[in-house]
C-alpha cells in the first residue's frame, strides 16, 4: 500500500473517507486493504475511525467449539461446501464507487504506452467539484465472496445468541488485485488515474516476474491511497448486516412471515454509529430541543436566543 497526502491529514480521515463511501454505496470501507476482511467475520464498527472491529468469524475452529457447547444441538458441518462462501467473479473489469462531488470518465482501456510491454488496464479521469469532501474507491478485476442462502446457516447463527446478539456480520467482501481510494479537500480539481499492467494484464497462472502493475495519479491536493500486487488480495470494501430484532426470538413464535425475514438478504444494513459528520471528519451534533426541554429554537434545530418578546 502506498499513502500519498499533500495536506496534513484530518483527525478523522480514516472515518470521514468510509463514511463518503457507506452513503454512497450502503457497503464499508475498508481503510486498511491489505488487512483482511473475511465473510463470516462478526464484530463491530470503531466510533473513532469507522474501522471495522473483529471479534470473530463464524468459520472458525473456535467457533465450532462454541456451537457445540450451545443448548441448541444442530450437527452443521460447515466444511460442507454449500455451506462455504459463494466465491466469483465480477462481471466488469473495474468496479468504482463514488460520493457526491465526483464525476469519473473511464478513458479507453487496453491502450499502449511509452512503456514497453506494458499496457494500460485502466485510466479513469476524476473531477471533484470542490464544495465538500469526496471520496472514490476504484478496484481493478474485482471478486465476489458473500454467505450462501442456506437455511443451515440460519440455524447455526440462531443457535449461537450468548456471541451474536448485537453485532455485526460480514456478508460480502469485494477483493481485487489493484485498488485506489481518494478523498479530495475543499479544491476543486481535475486529474487522471492510471493503472499500468507490465505483462498480461488479465493475472495468468504462473506469470512469474514478468506481471505486475503500477498505479500513477496527477492528483495535487487530497489524500490517496493505492495497492498492486498480483499475488496480494486486497479486501476494499465488505458489507455488514445484522439480523432484525425478532431473529433471535426463535424458536419461540415463529410462524408466517417471520421466517422469510429470517434470511440473510432481508437483515438490515448496519449503518454507521457516529452522528452526521462535518467536512472534517468530527462528528456535528445537532441541537436537540426537545430532549433539553427547550422549545424557544429555530427550525434548524439549534437554540433561539433571541427575544421575541414585543
Amino acid at each position: 500500500m502506498t499513502p500519498l497526502s499533500n495536506i496534513v491529514p484530518m483527525k478523522y480521515a480514516s472515518r470521514k473517507f468510509i463514511d463518503l463511501i457507506q452513503g454512497a454505496t450502503s457497503k464499508w470501507a475498508n481503510w486498511d486493504p491489505p488487512r483482511e476482511i473475511a465473510v463470516g467475520d462478526y464484530g463491530m464498527i470503531i466510533n473513532d475511525t469507522g474501522e471495522f472491529d473483529w471479534e470473530g468469524n463464524i468459520y472458525s475452529t473456535h467457533f465450532q467449539e462454541q456451537l457445540k457447547l450451545s443448548k441448541y444441538k444442530f450437527d452443521i458441518d460447515l466444511a460442507d461446501p454449500a455451506l462455504r462462501p459463494n466465491e466469483q467473479e465480477g462481471g466488469d473489469d473495474q468496479f468504482i464507487v463514488k460520493s457526491w462531488g465526483v464525476t469519473t470518465k473511464e478513458a479507453s482501456a487496453s491502450a499502449k504506452v511509452a512503456v514497453p510491454g506494458a499496457n494500460v488496464a485502466l485510466k479513469l479521469d476524476l473531477q471533484f467539484d470542490g464544495n465538500k469532501p469526496a471520496a472514490v474507491l476504484v478496484m481493478h478485476k474485482p471478486r465476489y465472496s458473500s454467505l450462501p442462502h442456506d437455511e443451515r446457516i440460519i440455524r447455526l447463527l440462531k443457535s449461537m445468541p450468548d456471541i451474536l446478539r448485537g453485532k455485526y456480520i460480514v456478508t460480502e467482501v469485494i477483493s481485487c488485485a489493484a485498488y485506489m481510494m481518494h478523498m479530495s479537500d475543499q479544491k476543486a480539481e481535475n486529474f487522471s488515474v492510471t493503472l499500468t499492467a507490465t505483462g498480461p494484464v488479465t493475472p495468468v497462472v504462473n506469470a512469474g516476474g514478468a506481471a505486475g502493475f503500477t498505479w500513477s495519479s496527477e492528483a495535487a491536493y487530497g489524500l490517496s491511497r493505492q495497492g498492486c500486487d498480483l499475488a496480494a488480495k486486497y479486501m476494499p470494501l465488505y458489507r455488514l448486516k445484522k439480523p432484525r430484532a425478532k431473529f433471535w426470538e426463535w424458536p419461540f413464535g415463529h410462524r408466517g412471515n417471520e421466517k422469510n425475514d429470517d434470511a440473510i438478504n432481508r437483515w438490515d444494513d448496519v449503518d454507521p454509529p457516529w452522528e452526521p459528520l462535518d467536512d472534517e471528519g468530527e462528528e456535528d451534533k445537532i441541537y436537540d430541543a426537545e430532549m433539553h426541554g427547550d422549545f424557544g429554537v429555530f427550525n434548524d434545530g439549534y437554540p433561539d436566543d433571541d427575544d421575541d418578546d414585543y
